[in-house]
């Protein structure tokens, strides 16, 4: 059965959104506590993490769904 484009990109971009998200949040706490990090280097690695979370999920979603 082929998984339809559609499906594994809303769960990839949920997935996503979820691991940027918790990035976000972990390095937010992380530059309160030093001062070595900019809100810069927070907005720019969070970007560049829900990128690559993005690609990953959409290689990764289709064999999942098709399993179920």
């Amino acid at each position: 059965m082929a998984v339809k484009f559609m499906h594994t990109f809303v769960f990839s971009s949920i997935s996503a959104l979820v691991v940027g998200a918790l990035f976000y949040v972990l390095s937010a706490g992380r530059s309160v506590v030093s001062e070595a990090y900019t809100t810069t280097d927070t907005n720019l690695g969070t970007v560049f993490v829900l990128l690559l979370a993005l690609i990953i999920g959409l290689s990764v979603w289709p064999r999942i769904l098709e399993k179920v």
